[in-house]
């Protein structure tokens, strides 16, 4: 049995009246259910809708509403398979910014007790301001090409959530207002200030690679729609 477009419709109402509203999450699942739904229907002759309760009540455990406060912030509830995958992204992008703003903080500090120059860190830290005034500016452009999407992705979500704090800071980065050298321009680095900018960095590029998911996914998504 293969479900109709009318059934496939119902099952995508089911999902959204559970707290499944984002497109990418949504049309995953959709397939999933959709393919038990018709394997169950080949088994056992039921109606649609009681087969419907059936695999909806198997999946209810993963559409409970659930929240990860320390990783996902207070007040943030999401169906747990939603929740979970937010919560397992952002594990991933903490451990791998960790090891990436590590190494670069390191790598920096070695350049400058080996070399002893002053100019060679002062291109350090202009690259750095540099690359981060250009991060916020591809921000900003993304946020406003993002007014005009009507799909709504577990990647935008994140991408208008934290916009507005890292674009901030990028623009502070960029223009000096979080110095990574004291005043007087000497070859000693503010440790502190030099890792802040390199999570900074990272944040900025994590986040415009989000944007890249969801503009690849609307996409993909006008291409499938008749």
């Amino acid at each position: 049995m293969k479900l109709t477009n009318q059934q496939l419709t119902i099952v995508e109402e089911t999902l959204v009246l559970n707290g499944v509203v984002y497109d990418d999450i949504k049309i995953e699942l959709i397939d999933h259910i959709a393919s038990e739904i018709e394997a169950e229907a080949m088994s056992e002759a039921k109606p649609f809708e009681i087969i419907l309760k059936e695999v909806f009540d198997m999946w209810k455990p993963q559409l409970k509403p659930t929240s990860h406060n320390l990783l996902l912030g207070y007040g943030f509830l999401a169906p747990k398979i939603i929740s979970d995958k937010f919560a397992d992204d952002k594990k991933k992008e903490l451990f791998v910014a960790g090891i990436i703003v590590c190494t670069l903080t390191v790598l920096i500090l070695l350049i400058n007790n080996k070399s002893q120059s002053p100019s060679i860190l002062l291109s350090i830290v202009f690259v750095l301001q540099t690359t981060s005034v250009l991060g916020a500016l591809l921000m900003a452009s993304a946020r406003l090409f993002a007014l005009n999407s009507k799909t709504k992705t577990t990647y935008l979500f994140w991408f208008k959530k934290s916009f507005y704090l890292i674009l901030l800071y990028g623009l502070l980065i960029g223009f000096g207002f979080f110095p990574v050298l004291p005043t007087n321009k000497n070859v000693d680095i503010k440790v502190g200030s030099l890792i802040v900018t390199l999570a900074y960095l990272f944040l900025i590029f994590g986040n415009l690679k989000l944007f890249y998911k969801h503009f690849q996914f609307e996409k993909k998504l006008s291409f499938t729609k008749p």
